[in-house]
């Protein structure tokens, strides 16, 4: 982070819980692909969201901060606790790789205006560029940079050519690799049935882990908590909803409320975990989920207001808000990547014996970073693919 930021270290406190919830929210909200599941990161959409809200004014400003979870929170506190939260979550180990970046690019017909430019550059580290968005080669250099922040996991945010409307594209970019603190051996992967929601089962390869793991049981739900690294500050969450509760009363149920009660039920337990080996890549069109926040004036040309970015006097409102995500979970580890762009135009006791946690039906997951207890990335899968 640039060390001319002003900021507090504990300042990421301010956003954590509203992005833990906003991913609830859209966890709900969003639809499935065509096998059924989903895979978003609120954080990756919380910072696209923070660098735009930096340029919003009067009703659309509210509207983007009652989408956000961040009502009442200033401009200057809000890019305070995105430069904390980012500095937090930098993290570079042997067995955990973390990286977050930011970069915007600006139609070279218009210019920012200065403080929207030094928010953004200082407070969310955002590369800036201008383009020329009638050059054919321009969508290849914005998706190449998504394409190098991910590790290659997702080669295209923007289609080619660019709209020549287009006057700005924020993008946020989340990257997660991690191994496992207790990796699943290999040689105990077999195929097992799943259970499809539609009642049917297929053969899915399944992984298979004995050890003592924080885990939790109740009416609705197995949790259990899957560390990475040696250090342990990250961690997958999987929550398997009980045969008669089903994922959609699950999902309906959770909140940050429902999700801190439950973190405090994990007791660290002897148990076997039967988990799906399994890759899946997601796409997702926000608008919508968006407006059903409360984010509505932003879409819309005639009221968005965003005033605060361009010194040009231009009508500016959001023509798309898209994410793009990638999810890989093998023996070794878990890989995961996000990429958000914002287009802009003009309670249980703990169980006795060891507990057996066989994932084999449709089940929740959570990358949470501990240190911020912010959650990164969540999903539902229904059909491990």
């Amino acid at each position: 982070m640039e060390s001319n930021v002003d900021y507090g270290k504990g300042d990421y406190t301010k956003v954590n819980s509203a992005n833990n919830q906003l991913g609830f929210h859209l966890l709900s909200k969003v639809d499935p692909d065509d096998h059924g599941n989903i895979f978003i990161s609120p954080t990756s959409l919380l910072m696209a969201l923070s660098m735009v809200y930096n340029g919003a004014d009067g009703e659309t400003k509210e509207e983007i901060a009652k989408a956000l979870q961040v009502e009442g929170v200033e401009v200057a506190d809000l890019n305070k606790a995105n430069a904390s939260l980012m500095s937090k979550l930098h993290n570079r180990s042997k067995d955990v790789e973390l990286n977050v970046a930011n970069s915007i690019w600006l139609n070279d017909h218009f210019h920012f205006q200065d403080q929207f430019k030094e928010n953004t550059e200082d407070y969310f580290n955002a590369m800036i560029q201008e383009i020329d968005v009638n050059d054919r080669d321009a969508g290849d250099t914005i998706n190449n940079w998504v394409k190098k922040a991910t590790n290659e996991k997702i080669d295209e945010i923007v289609d080619s050519p660019l709209n020549p409307n287009l006057a700005s594209i924020l993008i946020n970019t989340i990257y997660f690799n991690g191994n496992w603190t207790h990796e699943f051996k290999k040689e105990l992967t077999e195929d097992r049935p799943f259970h499809l929601e539609d009642g049917t089962t297929k053969d899915v390869l399944t992984m298979t882990l004995n050890e003592k793991l924080a885990y939790m049981e109740n009416e609705h739900i197995q949790a259990v908590t899957l560390p990475y690294g040696d250090e342990e500050n990250m961690s997958m969450n999987v929550i398997l909803p009980k045969e008669d509760t089903g994922l959609e009363k699950v999902i309906s149920l959770m909140d940050s409320g429902t999700w801190n009660v439950w973190q405090e039920e994990l007791t660290s337990q002897e148990g076997t975990v039967m988990l799906p080996k399994f890759q899946l890549e997601y796409e997702i069109t926000l608008n919508n989920s968006l407006e059903k926040l409360g984010m509505k004036t932003a879409f819309d040309k005639e009221k968005a207001n965003f005033q605060k970015m361009l010194q040009e006097d231009q009508p500016l409102w959001i023509s798309e808000v898209k994410q793009k995500t990638f999810l890989d979970v093998n023996e070794t580890g878990t890989e995961a990547a996000a990429a958000t762009s914002v287009q802009m135009e003009t309670t249980s006791a703990p169980i006795g014996q060891p507990f057996i946690m066989e994932i084999n039906r449709p089940f929740i997951i959570m990358i949470t970073d501990h240190s911020t207890d912010t959650i990164l990335f969540m999903g539902s899968i229904s059909n491990p693919q």
